[in-house]
């Protein structure tokens, strides 16, 4: 799908689901919802995609393979949420998702999801026009990078994520790491994790 054939891709998911008729293969089968979704999604029948997802979810859920469950479960949050949807439950979802990828040690699942989140948040939350002054605060793209980077994400995949340019990314991290008064992006991970912390507990 990313190398936009569609046609191919089709037949593959075709030749799974053959694949899998008349075999107790739940995993497999979960896979296969998951996989419609990914088509489904990139074909522009969002609302199918999203069910899709949620079901996929919901099925690894059952085995338990709750990392795969939360992945399904974010796929659903973020393509609601980009095809205009309602944005409470699919916002809320995303939340659950990113909170249970770090209980799993998934930073960079963790981090890729709160992008999504900053992303889309709702426009009443957005700034009002003018360039505002952030000072020793880390700014909402600052915390994006950040995120990426403590992830273990290099300077250059974190540009082609974000659609910025190495530079800028590497400008921004060096705020981070200013900001946060730390001397790399492991203890830079650690810095975000406690201001998360505190966040939660007001």
């Amino acid at each position: 799908m990313r190398a936009g054939d569609v046609p191919r891709a089709t037949a593959m998911t075709a030749e799974f689901a053959a694949g899998l008729e008349g075999r107790d293969a739940p995993s497999a089968e979960a896979a296969l919802t998951w996989t419609r979704g990914v088509l489904a999604e990139h074909t522009g029948r969002a609302e199918e995609a999203v069910t899709l997802y949620e079901r996929s979810a919901a099925a690894y859920r059952e085995l338990p393979r709750p990392y795969l469950a939360a992945l399904c479960a974010a796929d659903a949050a973020r393509t609601a949420l980009a095809s205009g949807g309602s944005a409470a439950p699919a916002t809320a979802a995303l939340v659950d998702c990113a909170a249970l990828f770090d209980r799993l040690g998934a930073a960079w699942d963790a981090a890729r999801t709160r992008a999504h989140l900053r992303r889309h948040r709702p426009q009443a939350e957005r700034r009002r026009a003018g360039r505002p002054r952030y000072g020793d605060v880390l700014s909402p793209r600052e915390a994006e990078v950040a995120e990426l980077a403590a992830a273990g994400m290099s300077n250059r995949e974190i540009a082609t994520t974000l659609h910025l340019s190495p530079r800028t990314v590497e400008q921004h991290v060096a705020r981070a790491v200013q900001k946060t008064e730390v001397h790399s992006r492991q203890q830079l991970a650690q810095a975000l994790a406690a201001a998360s912390e505190g966040e939660h507990s007001h």
